[in-house]
């Protein structure tokens, strides 16, 4: 493939990722040289996957799967509990989260079922629920709930494309709404009290909603054309947790403004349409892969935006390819390379 037929996708990703490498130097120059390396592998291994016939993921779909299967379950044996979840695998200099490999796993799986069958029938939609549940639990107990979330996410999208009837989606939100009640009542009480203070943030301004209410600061004081790269009070003097993760969206609007957040979600539109004509243009495996990703870029993109704007409740999920963590860019960039193999016409 061209690298000029290739340049509208590759340029959001670029600008999406120069604008994360740029302010997460501005937190810490540190963190800005992990992220370049992460880049930088993670570059490489959507160049090499690329590269390769996407189809060979359909007969090694459920290896790759009951893999990251095992992995999840490692992690809830020797993994070590950071803020009170167990999401990460510390090997000697390495960190890695497991969930991150589980959802291009779940991608894989989910279209390689759907491909030879449809979600018009039922009894295929129990079955692909039931081989998604244990990865959705075991994210579940880590606890995650915004990942819980994206792994649901992922699961609809693909099964509204395969044909999901009407009568199935009303069954679907019914349920939902009865299993959301249930599992509201098993949360911890920190995540209660997150799901409760989110309506009423300065209730606990110094404690739950300490978080909430430092992002929509940040966000509001940026204005038009920020404060400029490096005077960001909220981010620059600690007031913003998690400024160069989870937060990093309000980091960009403090110090780039209104512009500078518009760039990014005009950039992220940009290359979620591009994946859309893909998806347009190939077969079956290929269009479910496709929308299996973009479904995952969207959930945490709506999940991440949202909660910095105080639009969602506070949940540990990252902005995809903006973002600090090589875990998710990593994964972003794997799934990505998928796709390019998928515009990439067959031998």
């Amino acid at each position: 493939m061209k690298l000029r037929e290739n340049l509208g996708f590759y340029f959001p990703i670029a600008i999406l990722g120069s604008i994360s490498i740029l302010i997460i130097s501005s937190i810490s120059k540190n963190l800005a040289f992990n992220q370049i390396i992460f880049w930088a592998i993670g570059l490489l291994i959507l160049f090499v996957v690329s590269q390769l016939n996407y189809k060979n993921w359909l007969t090694n779909s459920k290896i790759f799967y009951f893999l990251s299967l095992i992995i999840l379950g490692l992690l809830l044996i020797i993994g070590e509990p950071i803020r009170g979840s167990v999401r990460w695998i510390e090997l000697s200099i390495i960190r890695f989260q497991p969930s991150e490999l589980a959802k291009a796993a779940t991608i894989v799986y989910l279209a390689s079922f759907y491909s030879q069958k449809s979600a018009k029938d039922l009894i295929n939609l129990f079955i692909s629920f039931a081989l998604v549940l244990p990865v959705i639990i075991l994210i579940f107990i880590q606890p995650d709930i915004g990942n819980t979330f994206a792994f649901f996410a992922i699961w609809l999208a693909m099964s509204f494309a395969s044909g999901i009837r009407l009568k199935y989606m009303v069954l679907l939100a019914v349920v939902t709404i009865l299993v959301g009640i249930f599992l509201f009542e098993i949360l911890a009480p920190y995540q209660k009290e997150r799901l409760i203070t989110f309506f009423n943030p300065v209730s606990d301004p110094l404690g739950i909603g300490y978080n909430l209410i430092q992002s929509k600061i940040a966000i509001g004081s940026g204005q038009l054309f920020g404060k400029g790269y490096g005077h960001g009070t909220q981010s620059q003097l600690n007031f913003l947790p998690e400024a160069e993760s989870d937060f990093i969206f309000a980091s960009i609007v403090e110090q780039l403004g209104f512009v500078g957040g518009a760039i990014i979600l005009i950039s992220f539109a940009w290359l979620l349409t591009k994946l859309i004509s893909i998806a347009n243009s190939t077969d079956r495996f290929g269009q479910l892969i496709v929308i299996g990703v973009i479904s995952f870029l969207l959930i945490q993109f709506l999940i991440n935006v949202g909660m910095n704007m105080g639009l969602l409740p506070v949940t540990g999920i990252t902005f995809p390819l903006v973002s600090y963590g090589g875990s998710s860019l990593i994964t972003s960039l794997f799934l990505l390379g998928i796709i390019l193999s998928v515009k990439k016409p067959s031998p």
